[in-house]
């Protein structure tokens, strides 16, 4: 059933659109030495056991865990293809291989249920797996642990937008220098760029893809330059990423970096990523092909055209193993020692060249049209993840959690360019000239109708919520609401869209007239925040001292300490290595005793 708010999808029926192309079959070449894709790494501690996931370009057989004090015990792994995995023409392949269209990439998945394990107990493992020409493959040798029982100490990284951006290295690597294991990593989204570009998960040719570096095994070289007494000099850097997740597990949140348009290999990945619809028109436009391309009316085949036609999370709920939620993985609920943590789905497109207008060449062509900054994930009432979130945040186990933290890709308050327009469903305007002709589509985000403001918010203070991370900014910067809540943005590792801060004006402002201004604030935190300056060291944009990190030469990080319940901020500038690392800021959350 249509909201009245997208009364105007229906529109967008007026001509007919073919359905989106099959998933092409496709085949890689066997490596003359077959290797592991990735080193292991874990998902989803439970009170005695954890998981363990890595990955292959064979099928194989034999995949394995061994483990335990004496790595004595074993646990045989499942093993799924990836349904969507490719690469093309974007993609930079190792060996500088150049495609010249889109090609399915064959990759395996291998999961093992390691048990028997005791809380506060850590001990070592490794995988093993045979590939399909019989050579036996196996990791190098790393530490597992189940679930953290609560009082057990833990420090855990906030982080998120990693994005193969070119400080991202550099900052995992510093993480692991400064305070060395950590005991999880809450990521909030954007994970790295195409979802569904296989290179960026695992070996892109610039050294960067997202397994590597938070396993240690990137390597991204860096240039950036620096002015020291009137002469500019150039620092050139390599950096590995760090150990970190074959020993911690990985909570990550889906961001609008982990979401795929609509599915046309003939299109290409960059094409499809940047191309979703709304699924309300997908499930409209399904009805006119339904017969067609699924007479027998079966709900699977039914689900799969409809996001195909609109967007989905399929790569990235297959990669990750999380809690299961309504929706499947988009968001979930899970204690972990002390913390409780709630990831909300909470992300739309980020595309700017049709945030405000449609192109003038698709006016008549609604199968073109881009709809405006569309909402992959809200949270509004009568929806399920608002039910949802309701009876997570009630939840004796969220209550009586010794710190209780939530994390969105999306800011609920932010000096970024990206917390404009408002964080609503794009209101469609179609404007006609005097003989019935479209003359121009445009799209107005209304500020008082911001979901995370009039509807998540509300649900958070409440609840009595200590820290909420987000990314999507790739700013450092933290507010503090009303009834104490901490919002924390530390998204900025490798890059920056700019703080939008006094006279430095937002970029994503509507570009004429037509809009009502008051919808579209050019300074500071649309709703009335005001940032708070570090506590620890000073942090300027150039001369002035500002209450935010926006530099594509400082890279930041945030260490969560459940001990003592600190929550600490360092940075580190490429152009000086020298200085070392700065802890810039810190501050205290939870219940404390």
């Amino acid at each position: 059933m249509f909201k009245p708010s997208h009364m105007f999808l229906l529109l967008g029926l007026l001509l007919l659109m073919v359905p989106a192309a099959s998933a092409q079959d496709g085949a890689n070449e066997e490596s003359a030495m077959p290797t592991l894709l990735t080193d292991p790494f874990l998902q989803l501690p439970t009170e005695d056991g954890v998981h363990v996931v890595w990955f292959t370009e064979f099928e194989g057989s034999n995949h394995t865990v061994t483990y335990g004090s004496s790595l004595d015990m074993t646990a045989e792994a499942e093993t799924i293809k990836m349904s969507r995995l490719a690469e093309d023409q974007g993609s930079r392949l190792p060996g500088g291989v150049e495609l010249e269209a889109y090609t399915p990439r064959d990759v395996w998945r291998h999961e093992a249920y390691v048990s028997g394990l005791a809380q506060g107990e850590r001990v070592p493992y490794f995988v093993s797996s045979t590939a399909d020409d019989g050579t036996e493959i196996t990791s190098e040798e790393f530490t597992l642990a189940p679930l953290p029982a609560p009082g057990q100490p833990l420090r855990i990284l906030l982080t998120s937008d990693h994005q193969l951006m070119p400080m991202t290295a550099a900052n995992l690597q510093i993480v692991e220098e400064t305070v060395g294991r950590v005991d999880a990593v809450f990521l909030a989204g954007d994970l790295q760029n195409i979802p569904d570009r296989a290179s960026e998960w695992f070996d892109d040719n610039r050294g960067g893809a997202f397994f590597p570096l938070l396993q240690g095994n990137g390597n991204y070289t860096i240039t950036r330059g620096y002015e020291a007494n009137g002469v500019e000099y150039d620092i050139t850097s390599t950096w590995r990423g760090g150990e970190l997740i074959q020993h911690a597990p990985l909570f990550p949140t889906a961001g609008n970096h982990e979401v795929m348009g609509r599915f046309n290999p003939a299109d290409g990945l960059n094409v499809q990523y940047n191309n979703p619809h709304p699924r309300a028109v997908a499930e409209a436009r399904y009805e006119l092909y339904a017969d067609a391309v699924n007479p027998e009316g079966d709900p699977e085949i039914r689900e799969r055209w409809i996001q195909n036609n609109s967007w989905n999370t399929i790569t990235y709920e297959e990669l990750f193993t999380l809690p299961q939620g309504p929706e499947g993985e988009r968001y979930y609920g899970i204690q972990f020692g002390d913390v409780y943590l709630i990831s909300i789905f909470g992300t739309r497109i980020a595309s700017g060249a049709t945030r405000y207008v449609e192109r003038e060449e698709n006016l008549n062509s609604p199968e073109n049209w881009n709809y405006g900054q569309l909402l992959f994930g809200t949270v509004e009432p009568g929806n399920a993840q608002y039910e949802w979130l309701v009876e997570q945040l009630n939840s004796e186990a969220f209550q009586n959690a010794r710190y209780r933290i939530v994390h969105i890709h999306h800011p609920v308050h932010s000096l970024g360019g990206r917390v404009v327009p408002s964080f609503t469903e794009p209101r469609q305007v179609v404007e006609f000239d005097e003989s019935g002709n479209i003359t121009m589509i445009r799209y107005e985000y209304p500020e008082d109708d911001n979901h995370l403001i009039q509807h998540l918010s509300p649900l958070l203070e409440e609840a009595g919520v200590h820290l909420v991370q987000n990314g999507h900014t790739h700013t450092w910067e933290r507010f503090v609401g009303p009834t104490g809540i901490n919002f924390l943005d530390s998204s900025n590792v490798g890059n920056t869209y700019r703080a939008n801060w006094q006279e430095n004006v937002r970029r994503t402002l509507p570009p004429t007239d037509a809009w009502n201004p008051e919808d579209y604030d050019g300074f500071g935190d649309p709703y009335g925040l005001e940032p708070v300056f570090p506590t620890e060291a000073a942090l300027f944009d150039g001369d002035q001292e500002v209450p935010y990190l926006a530099s594509n030469n400082i890279t930041a990080f945030t260490i969560f300490e459940t001990e003592t319940g600190t929550v600490n901020s360092y940075y580190f500038d490429l152009t000086r290595p020298q200085d070392g690392v700065t802890l810039f800021d810190q501050f205290t959350i939870g219940d404390q005793e």
